[in-house]
């Protein structure tokens, strides 16, 4: 079976509700929603494959729509993955079918994270310091004890690093206590994430010039079936855009795909052509540009997609 079904079957049989889009190159294949949780996940056997546009994409999807962006996979070209460990690709948590099952449907988050050189695993620090010193260990005794040097045993007591998972493993041997605490794949770090809207053609050029006119800012994505996210500050509606110089089939499939996603994450869709008339394509209206031009701000241009839909 494919991997992409067997991790939607993985999601359906834990409560969630799921959409498959199959588009060359994309940044994700299968969106997922339970609750207040939104999934973006790309699924690849081999994980390598996971390119850092598409890593980027991913990203900026996730910050938009406040969603969690993951890549489920089996191998590396060199290992295959392994179950309750957790692997990274240009900023994406990584992790097998099995791993998220364990998550969602077992409550047990991965403890592992594997890195250059090995297994680590965080510990909570404090804990570890206040173990310390109720026991009457110095520093420079227990670093002796699990063989790690003092400034090392200060950073893992302070945060500041991850612990071999042998020196983990000793540490809790020693105090007879948990200290691992678990890798949360679902907190993604999209702080630095650059919402950017640098066009690729003269085409998205104009048409991102026109929608910053009314008011929207535009985030440039390229590895999905739409070319740009716009949305208005402080406004939850987002605008899926796809940008093309006239109808084809590559449209047409590109619309299909974008009338899913904007009808399960509850967002907005369009596509501007420089060479069309307007109608709507799979419940998603084509607007051409030259109409475009002449919209004098948001809610107008809202009010054309509204108008647009109705009729068809």
């Amino acid at each position: 079976m494919e991997l992409a079904n067997v991790v939607e079957k993985i999601l359906k049989s834990i409560g969630f509700e799921t959409a498959r889009f199959t588009f060359r190159g994309g940044c994700f294949d299968l969106v997922a929603t339970r609750r207040l949780l939104l999934l973006f996940i790309k699924t690849l056997t081999n994980i390598d494959k996971f390119t850092e546009e598409q890593a980027e994409d991913l990203k900026k999807l996730a910050k938009l729509f406040r969603a969690s962006p993951l890549l489920v996979g089996l191998k590396t070209k060199n290992l295959e993955l392994e179950d309750g460990v957790v692997y990274e690709r240009f900023g994406i948590y990584a992790i097998t079918p099995g791993t998220l099952y364990s998550m969602f449907a077992e409550g047990e988050p991965p403890l592992i994270m594997a890195e250059r050189g090995g297994f680590y695993v965080k510990i909570d620090g404090e804990k570890l310091r206040k173990l310390r010193e109720e026991r009457g260990y110095t520093l420079a005794e227990l670093a002796t004890y699990v063989g790690v040097s003092r400034k090392s045993l200060q950073r893992y007591e302070k945060g500041e690093a991850v612990v071999s998972l042998e020196v983990a493993l000793r540490l809790e041997e020693i105090f007879d206590e948990a200290l691992v605490k678990p890798v949360d794949v679902l907190r993604a770090r999209l702080e630095d994430v650059s919402l950017g809207s640098k066009p690729e053609s003269k085409l998205e050029k104009e048409v991102f010039e026109e929608l910053h006119k009314l008011g929207m800012d535009v985030v440039k994505i390229r590895r999905a079936p739409f070319n740009a996210v716009g949305k208005e500050e402080d406004e939850e509606i987002k605008l899926l855009t796809g940008i093309d110089e006239k109808k084809t089939s590559a449209t047409l499939k590109r619309a299909r795909l974008v009338s899913q996603i904007t009808e399960f994450i509850g967002s907005e869709g369009m596509f501007v052509l420089e060479n069309a008339r307007a109608e709507v394509i799979s419940k998603i209206p084509v607007i051409p540009k030259r109409v475009l031009e002449d919209v004098r701000d948001v809610d107008e241009l809202f009010e054309i997609i509204k108008e647009l839909k109705s009729k068809s």
